[in-house]
């Protein structure tokens, strides 16, 4: 199966409508959901960080305006920004030119998600070879949010890896869908994120990692609304315990597994 380039999951995580094969492969591909999920929350975490934006809210003369929503024009970055940006990335001597320029009309912009930060954003992209299009888009980011000469300092240090994943069947009479996301932080910690289609169940949804056979298991923990993240033990052998398996859990005090599963998948380790 080929899958999604990383500039189209760049912006489909920067808010782009997927085309109908995009969101065909998406539905069948949990790696691709996997890496879109991965973006995602890289973008998510970069908008709640703030903008930064001038005294006077003004545009420099000599600047282009990008615009993040009616009656908001905010700066753009000059040419030393996407230096930066071409540095980092490690893209070709032919997409040196700022994308952004008043000498660039090659293509449009795409509109900036509020409050993007650099440095996230950046780190994500390094995890895997640069394109024209996710360069752009992190050159838009940055003018989004404002910080003209941070590029030249970006922090180095890599964002979440996706490690592994699966996607989670429905049991029994259920009909629900759903993923599972094992990513490898900066500090070396593992951490589960889960989703599901729905929150529903008789009591409450309780989430495990299972040996093969179901024969031990380990509980991470309790599971409210459609996504939950866990962070997993150190010592925890994935490969001791590959199943992710949400259950139905009833409010007997009974810590045990009730043996009422509702979705499982098997990690891609």
């Amino acid at each position: 199966m080929q899958h999604l380039h990383d500039d189209a999951l760049t912006l489909l995580a920067l808010g782009e409508t997927a085309t109908d094969e995009e969101a065909s492969h998406l539905q069948d591909c949990p790696r691709c959901r996997a890496d879109l999920g991965s973006f995602s929350r890289v973008v998510t975490a970069a908008r709640r960080a703030g903008t930064v934006e001038n005294d006077d809210g003004g545009v420099p003369d000599g600047s282009a305006a990008v615009v993040s929503g009616p009656g908001e024009p905010l700066q753009a970055p000059d040419s030393s920004v996407w230096a930066g940006i071409h540095r980092e990335l490690n893209l070709s001597e032919d997409l040196r030119q700022d994308p952004l320029s008043s000498d660039a009309h090659g293509a449009s912009p795409v509109s900036p998600p509020a409050g993007a930060s650099v440095t996230s954003l950046a780190a994500a992209r390094r995890r895997r070879t640069g394109t024209w299009l996710a360069a752009a888009a992190a050159a838009v980011v940055v003018a989004g949010a404002g910080v003209w000469g941070a590029v030249s300092a970006v922090d180095p240090a890599p964002g979440p890896e996706v490690v592994a994943s699966a996607e989670l069947a429905p049991l029994a009479s259920y009909s629900d869908t759903g993923s599972a996301v094992i990513d490898r932080l900066p500090d070396g910690r593992r951490e589960l994120v889960v989703t599901s289609s729905s929150d529903s169940a008789q009591g409450y949804r309780e989430v495990w990692l299972l040996a093969p056979d179901a024969a031990s298991m380990v509980s991470l923990g309790t599971m409210e609304g459609t996504e939950a993240s866990f962070e997993l033990p150190a010592d925890l052998d994935l490969s001791q315990y590959p199943v992710v398996d949400i259950s139905d859990e009833p409010y007997d005090g009974d810590p045990a597994h009730s043996g009422d599963s509702i979705l499982r998948g098997q990690l891609d380790i």
